[in-house]
């Protein structure tokens, strides 16, 4: 299934501090997990757009491990200056081109009749991709057998070389393999559908009401960054995503903007950490 992404602009609020120049040096933001990953592709769009906005040179980083707790404590560890972000969030699904299975019911038919269960990856524990699996294996009864690499792209190789049945794929990372027709989308975790395919229809809309396991991402920022850095930054991010050829380009990807509030961001945050740590504990699944 190809999952929608949701881009949701910035978490971090506080009292400000003395007023001064912001950015004063590069702003560097970290892609807590490895290169191909959804929000790396995300966040490599709109870095060289905020470097023209800033006058500062936009530094991407990748930092992977612990299923993304590495690179977003380093963040959290950074000085509360705006000048280190992470694009973080939580975290479709798709089989190769070949497989048998044409539609999401046959799937779901071929995987309750296989000896063993159905092979799926993930980007390691706790990460929304494996969290999409232990729904669906919840909310259907199959048993499914996760697999844990080091990123997506790895993921997604293995799926089109046969060795996984299937995988839970962000959009901006499937996409171009489902266009080229390497990789068949066979249904969205999202509740809705995508405009990059308005023919692949949602879980929900296969029996499975209530199913909603959307890639979400997010610029973060440390807690205790100043109130008019986040509102600068914040709107210049809305800016730069609302350009036409952003638009189109993130349409492209299958990514939804999602120009939120820094509260309405903090808003679900709390919403969605109960009801995917929920699935997790369901699943007997404890973290990295």
């Amino acid at each position: 299934m190809i999952r929608r992404i949701l881009l949701l602009l910035l978490l971090g609020m506080a009292l400000p501090p003395a007023a001064r120049a912001w950015p004063d040096r590069a702003v560097t933001i970290i892609i807590p997990f490895a290169p191909g990953n959804a929000a790396d592709v995300i966040t490599r769009l709109l870095a060289p757009v905020l470097s023209e906005r800033w006058g500062q040179p936009v530094v991407v980083q990748n930092l992977p491990g612990a299923s993304g707790g590495i690179g977003v404590e380093r963040m959290v560890r950074a000085p509360a200056d705006g000048h280190t972000l992470a694009m973080s969030g939580d975290a479709a699904v798709v089989v190769r081109a070949s497989a048998a299975p044409r539609d999401l019911a046959q799937f779901l038919a071929a995987a309750r009749a296989a000896r063993g269960g159905f092979n799926d990856g993930h980007a390691g524990p706790g990460t929304s991709v494996q969290i999409a699996s232990e729904l669906l294996a919840q909310m259907t009864g199959l048993t499914l057998n996760g697999v844990g690499y080091p990123s997506l792209p790895a993921v997604m190789q293995d799926v089109m070389a046969g060795r996984l049945e299937f995988a839970f794929l962000p959009a901006v990372v499937a996409g171009p393999m489902v266009t080229e027709g390497r990789l068949r989308a066979l249904g969205l975790s999202s509740p809705g559908r995508l405009a990059a395919f308005p023919d692949v229809t949602s879980l929900a809309e296969h029996g499975l009401p209530g199913f909603d396991a959307s890639a979400w991402f997010g610029l973060l920022a440390p807690a205790a960054t100043p109130a008019p850095v986040v509102a600068r930054i914040h709107a210049d991010v809305a800016v730069a995503f609302a350009a036409p050829a952003m638009r189109a380009r993130l349409d492209g990807l299958g990514a939804s903007l999602v120009a939120n509030t820094p509260q309405e961001f903090a808003a679900l945050i709390a919403t969605e950490i109960p009801r995917m740590a929920e699935v997790l504990r369901r699943a007997g699944i404890s973290g990295p």
